[in-house]
């Protein structure tokens, strides 16, 4: 009669154990997935162009995104909210530009004139001190979006250009960017940058003519070295939480253009012009990136394929002159007198 080893009861009870882990990490990346999707909404563009740029390669993709409410949460503070509330500032500075982010109270400045009295205010004041940028974004509520800092990872192994387009500060954008491992050599930021003099007080803004939430048009002329960089890439996602943000994208040459808008916070009566804008809307200040991620990481599959394809056609390339080298040399000086010759 066989003997049957008897399993000791510690031994089941610690498989039970992994089993039951495993199958709670599981469940709740499935639950994750499931949630990073219910607040996605499609447009009937969507799907096609899904379609098309899943079978899109690496290096056909450009991206061009916002940066606040976009890349950080739709509740996170804004580059310009930093100046009128950290503590971090001089206190004379705070009480001149805060009243600019009420915008109850200021109805007047609107447009392109916001911009300009807040930069005139910056400036006046020498705020912010070069030497405050490190302590100012840490200190300050700027999560990131979910499934941003996972996507800005991928492109950077992909090499995808990123272009961040911002009527923020560059300062403060890039100083956000290294605080998260994230200010990589594949991202450009065009936004309106702090110049700053001998005393680390900021002395002027560029470009003169700001970048605001109603110019983005002209990030095709002031991002011209980026675009002409990279002028192959054609199949374009561009990001945002305003429908000014698809602007970024105007006059840029593409095959196809695939847009995704956040309406974060907004009442639900803003959808139907989101929802003309964007191929597709993202609700709630935490809606997720994740399947733009997913979306992303069948472009990087779609690459890694190519290069194998292309490693075994080197390969057989390879091997094929190999084999011809073996063969043979015809010299002519050593043939008879009188041998045929053929030329060819």
């Amino acid at each position: 009669m066989p003997l049957v080893r008897k399993i000791p009861k510690e031994a089941i009870a610690a498989g039970v154990v992994v089993a039951a882990a495993a199958a709670a990490i599981l469940y709740k990346q499935m639950r994750e997935a499931l949630a990073s999707r219910k607040n996605w909404l499609r447009t009937i563009s969507f799907n096609g162009k899904w379609d098309r740029f899943a079978g899109a390669d690496p290096s056909q993709l450009l991206v061009i995104t916002d940066f606040d409410a976009t890349i950080t949460a739709g509740d996170a503070d804004q580059c310009h909210d930093l100046m009128g509330k950290s503590p971090e500032l001089s206190k004379a500075f705070r009480a001149e530009f805060a009243p600019l982010l009420d915008w109850t109270t200021n109805a007047s400045i609107d447009g392109v004139e916001w911009w300009d009295k807040a930069h005139e205010i910056m400036l006046k004041h020498g705020m912010p001190p070069r030497a405050k940028l490190q302590r100012l974004v840490p200190n300050a509520y700027m999560p990131p979006r979910p499934g941003s800092l996972e996507m800005l990872k991928k492109l950077e192994a992909m090499g995808v250009p990123v272009l961040i387009v911002s009527a923020g500060l560059s300062d403060v954008i890039e100083e956000w960017l290294r605080l998260h491992d994230a200010l990589t050599e594949n991202v450009t930021v065009c936004s309106n940058r702090l110049n700053y003099g001998a005393d680390l007080a900021p002395q002027s803004v560029s470009p003169e003519q700001p970048v605001t939430s109603f110019t983005k048009a002209a990030a095709y002329r002031m991002a011209g070295a980026f675009f002409h960089h990279h002028l192959a890439r054609r199949m374009i996602l561009v990001l945002g939480d305003s429908v000014t943000d698809i602007d970024a994208a105007h006059e840029v040459p593409y095959d196809e253009i695939l847009s995704v808008g956040f309406l974060n916070s907004r009442p639900t009566t803003s959808m139907t012009k989101y929802a003309d804008t964007f191929d597709a809307v993202v609700m709630g200040n935490g809606g997720s990136l994740q399947p733009l991620t997913e979306l992303i990481e069948l472009i990087g599959a779609n690459g890694r394929a190519r290069e194998i394809e292309l490693a075994n056609i080197r390969k057989r390339l390879l091997a094929s002159q190999t084999h011809a080298n073996k063969l043979p040399m015809l010299d002519p000086k050593s043939m008879p007198p009188g041998s045929p010759r053929k030329s060819f």
